[in-house]
């Protein structure tokens, strides 16, 4: 965000709550040696917690102007940290323009590639406090105040589209507990059975849904921020003062049950679903299995779209059986030009013998 600073008479102060403004990373997650380099800025502190740290006082020139251009990805992963944080009402009083601070906004979520932005309402009065209009949502207990932080605004932002549909069925979704029973299997076990994925046609969804036989999944741009971006929403979401239904840790609870190997993340990349910056696939699945590691495995969030697929396996078992073996045919013996030569080489050498042992056992009479 390239809001400069100016001296502002609003009173941070008063355009404050009983709710934390500072959140810290759980000390479960922060203890992570692994993962300790998505929570500890690298370039540019704003928050409190590593103002004062010897490795980001680096980053103190960026704070007026950022002119090296290599290293703006790295900011921008800096201000996405939630140990990195400072209240948005000081980016209110900072900007002095709520009009500039929702076009930096939004141009903060389009680098990330969110087309979409949460509203910011005007201010009636000096000291009224602001609120956040989310759009197709009715439900009172739903409305929020500002956002906390920039974190949290990035959530919202995500989540915006989703939020009028998601909260009416909650109750029943949390009746599917059952999880341990069973599991939905990779991208490659469900093409097996015969089921196949299909990009959302909504660009904003990050809720995954499956109709006859069709899972729909959002798609996801897989770079070099996506670890920090999920590792810091997950984050935000453990913490005990942030009350929330954790759907981002749900989200990416579902994905990673998808995703296993190398062929898995192919199979998304072919279908338009996952869009891969990284080096290689093995490089996406290795980041999905390394944040499952930390993620809660029973949340009941999306437990009906597991339920409808488990649902979808029990009623065409003897189909979907046969189905699974040609899918695993097809995979192993066509998967290229000079398997299908194998094969069919194999087959003509098969019959060739065949045909051979006949003559021999029942020779041609003279």
């Amino acid at each position: 965000m390239s809001c400069s600073v100016k001296h502002s008479s609003r009173d941070v102060n008063k355009v404050s709550d009983s709710s934390p403004k500072i959140h810290r990373i759980p000390q479960y997650m922060a203890e992570r040696v692994e993962f300790r380099k998505y929570y500890e800025p690298q370039i540019i502190s704003i928050g409190p917690i590593h103002l004062a740290k010897i490795d980001t006082l680096q980053g103190k020139p960026y704070k007026d102007a950022w002119t090296a251009m290599d290293k703006l990805v790295r900011v921008h992963q800096d201000l996405l940290i939630l140990n990195n944080q400072i209240p948005f009402p000081w980016l209110r009083v900072l900007c002095n323009d709520d009009q500039r601070l929702e076009k930096c906004l939004h141009n903060f979520l389009h680098v990330h590639g969110i087309e979409s932005a949460p509203k910011l309402q005007r201010k009636k009065r000096e000291n009224e406090e602001v609120k956040v209009a989310v759009e197709g949502d009715d439900d009172e207990e739903e409305q929020e105040d500002d956002p906390a932080h920039l974190l949290d605004y990035l959530r919202r932002a995500l989540l915006m589209r989703d939020q009028h549909t998601l909260y009416k069925d909650i109750n029943n979704k949390r009746r599917s507990l059952h999880l341990r029973k069973y599991r939905i299997g990779t991208i490659r076990e469900l093409k097996a059975a015969g089921i196949r994925v299909r990009k959302l046609s909504n660009n904003n969804s990050v809720f995954p849904s499956f109709k006859d036989g069709m899972l729909h999944l959002p798609k996801l741009t897989v770079d070099g921020s996506t670890a920090h971006i999920f590792l810091n929403l997950v984050a935000y979401e453990m913490c005990p003062d942030f009350r929330n239904h954790f759907e981002i840790s749900s989200f990416l609870v579902f994905m990673s049950s998808l995703i296993d190997q190398p062929e898995d993340v192919k199979e998304l990349r072919l279908a338009d679903i996952i869009i891969n910056e990284l080096a290689s696939d093995k490089e996406v699945a290795d980041l999905f299995n390394k944040m499952d590691s930390i993620l809660v495995p029973e949340t009941p969030l999306f437990a009906h779209v597991r339920d409808q697929i488990d649902s979808h396996f029990k009623s065409k078992r003897g189909r979907i059986t046969m189905l699974s073996w040609m899918g695993e045919a097809s995979n192993t013996f066509f998967r290229s030009p000079w398997t299908i030569i194998a094969l069919l080489a194999a087959t003509l050498g098969l019959v060739l013998t065949f045909i051979q042992t006949w003559f021999a056992i029942h020779p041609k009479a003279s």
